[in-house]
Order: structure tokens, then C-alpha cells, then sequence
């Protein structure tokens, strides 16, 4: 009789333990693995993206120095309006004729800050309080507008160097005047890029 009271005591004792202790044990125990998971999924993420980074800066150390810096003259990362005049300025006095009335117009830093936080990679899901941000380079433009005075010929000539110009740029408006002499106004408006780093 006292067999059956011990072992009844026992067993009631265990299953009190069991609802009372061991259940909140095991259901923070399945708290930290879910959250033990998250952090292997992030440390994981995180090693893809340092072998992608090391795999890019791998490739970028095997590119000549004379291909870099044929690639930061096509798409540079600073504005150096004068230079860009100088530049076209050049092209045209290699055909006979000078640029007149140049004009930059490069957007306002308020407008390309407000434009690069709009692209910043938003906060990474699933680790509750853990966010990552990372700037990334932004694309802008500088529009820079002008006036020749030449020959068609000489003009066409011309606009086709600027084409074949390591810099990249975008022809947004093009207009002429005529005349009886054979040489004529022309009124260009460019558009060039370059890589905001922040």
C-alpha cells in the first residue's frame, strides 16, 4: 500500500515538475534555437557576401590601370565641371571653332542626398532588432548646354568625336540656324554622368 502512495506521489511530483518547470525550460530552449537558427542564417548571408566581395575585388585588381582609368573618364565619381568644359572646348578647337555661351546645371546636394537615402537597402527581416543599411552609389547627371558657330560639315564632324568620347554623354536637345553663308548656329544640350559615392 505505502508502494502505491510513494509511486503515486512520485508520478504526481514528476508531472507537477513537468508543468511547472521543465515545460518553460523546453519552451525557451525553442526560443533560443529559432533565434540560434537566425543567427546562422545571417552568419551564413554574411559569408556568401564577403566571397562575393572577395570575388569582385579579385576581378577588380586584375583590370589593368590603364582600363581603370578608361572606366572612371567614362562614368567618373566627382564633378569637374571646368575639366568637362576644357574637354568639349578642346574637341571643337581640333575643327576650327569654339564653344559660346556654356552652361552646367548639376542637381542640388539636398535633392541627390534625398535621393540616395531613398536607396539605402532597407533593414534585414527576421533578427528582431538587427538592421543593416548600406549606401550604395548613386548614378547623376550634369546637363551642360552650349552654342557653335561652323560650317555643317565641321559640326558633323564634330558631335561624331564627342560620340566616340571615352565619357559618356547624351545629346537632350540639338537645334540650328540657318544662314546664306554656309555656316550655321547650332544650340546643343548634353547630358553626362557621375557616381555619387557616399
Amino acid at each position: 500500500m505505502n508502494r502505491n502512495i510513494t509511486a503515486t506521489i512520485l508520478i504526481v511530483l514528476a508531472i507537477g515538475i513537468y508543468f511547472t518547470v521543465t515545460e518553460v525550460v523546453l519552451a525557451n530552449a525553442g526560443k533560443v534555437q529559432a533565434v540560434n537558427a537566425q543567427y546562422q542564417s545571417a552568419i551564413n548571408s554574411a559569408n556568401k557576401l564577403i566571397a562575393a566581395r572577395d570575388q569582385v575585388t579579385n576581378e577588380y585588381n586584375n583590370i589593368s590601370q590603364s582600363d581603370r582609368d578608361r572606366l572612371a573618364k567614362m562614368v567618373p565619381n566627382s564633378v569637374d565641371n571646368i575639366r568637362l568644359i576644357i574637354d568639349l572646348n578642346g574637341v571643337a578647337l581640333n575643327h576650327g571653332f569654339s564653344l559660346q555661351g556654356i552652361k552646367t546645371d548639376v542637381p542640388s546636394e539636398s535633392a541627390a542626398n534625398g535621393q540616395n537615402q531613398s536607396q539605402m537597402t532597407p533593414p534585414s527581416p527576421g533578427i528582431s532588432g538587427l538592421s543593416t543599411s548600406i549606401s550604395t552609389p548613386t548614378l547623376d547627371t550634369v546637363n551642360i548646354s552650349f552654342g557653335v558657330t561652323a560650317p555643317y560639315l565641321q559640326f558633323v564632324s564634330f558631335m561624331q568625336d564627342l560620340e566616340a568620347n571615352l565619357r559618356i554623354m547624351d545629346v537632350t536637345h540639338l537645334s540650328m540656324t540657318g544662314s546664306d553663308t554656309g555656316v550655321y548656329t547650332f544650340q546643343v544640350s548634353l547630358k553626362t554622368y557621375w557616381l555619387r559615392q557616399q
